[in-house]
């Protein structure tokens, strides 16, 4: 593998999605997620030399995550990503000079920014584009190279690239930890205990946060409050009675 960033032409771009239904309920702000569109996005570049590969990057559809308008059905949301990903697509096409994939990124973002700023679209909703075909690009070069996502990083594959800024320095100095802890969510309707269950799913997997501390052994959490003090305070004191049996800190 060269230690160079290869320069690279974006060929070929294709958008898929499938629908998924989530096993439990998942609430989050103003939404009760039960099931939602997820997008696949697949690109084949091509180096100067003619290697060519496919890579491919994916993510959730989810309402209300990007534009938080409730004037906006679900369906509308999920045609805003739909419409930000063809905008991409359309963007990054039409970059047609060979160069890093992080010089894709910077030639592309700012004039995909201009085009969704005119449809109304805010930024953090733009940015859904541009970063799956970021994602795709980068796991096409890592299959071209054969390396994996940290030796690709390593080396800066990508070219990444920022005024005043030593990133192949700071990048070489990485390297990757021995573990990591995994973090449970714990949505606005997710069951603390078994008492909290109206019924069971019964797939053979934790469906309370008990059950999955006793499965998994979490030691990290993220809570989810709904800006409703005393229901808060309520749900944060029942979460912390479990937490608090725990044999080790959290």
């Amino acid at each position: 593998m060269t230690n160079e960033a290869p320069a690279l032409r974006i060929r070929e771009i294709e958008l898929y999605e499938r629908p998924v239904k989530l096993r439990l309920p998942f609430r989050f702000g103003v939404v009760t997620l039960r099931e939602c569109p997820q997008a696949f996005v697949r690109v084949r570049i091509e180096t100067s030399d003619g290697e060519s590969a496919w890579g491919a990057a994916a993510e959730m559809m989810a309402p209300k995550w990007f534009d938080k308008n409730l004037e906006l059905t679900n369906e509308q949301n999920f045609d805003q990503l739909r419409d930000v990903l063809r905008m991409a697509r359309r963007i990054y096409l039409s970059d047609v000079s060979p160069t890093t994939a992080f010089g894709h990124f910077a030639h592309c973002y700012h004039e995909h920014l201009r085009h969704c700023a005119a449809r109304g679209f805010n930024p953090l909703l733009a940015s859904y584009g541009p970063a799956l075909v970021d994602r795709a690009v980068l796991d096409a070069l890592c299959r071209l190279q054969d390396v994996s996502f940290y030796e690709a990083m390593r080396v800066n594959l990508a070219g990444i690239a920022f005024d005043g800024m030593d990133i192949d320095a700071f990048l070489s100095s990485l390297k990757p930890a021995d573990s990591i802890e995994a973090r449970h969510t714990v949505g606005m309707v997710d069951a603390i205990t078994s008492g909290d269950l109206k019924e069971r799913v019964n797939d053979g997997l934790p469906e309370t946060l008990e059950e999955v501390i006793a499965a998994w052994g979490h030691r990290y959490f993220k809570l989810k409050v709904g800006g409703n003090l005393p229901a808060d305070i309520a749900r944060l004191e029942a979460i912390a009675a479990v937490l608090d049996k725990l044999p080790h800190a959290y």
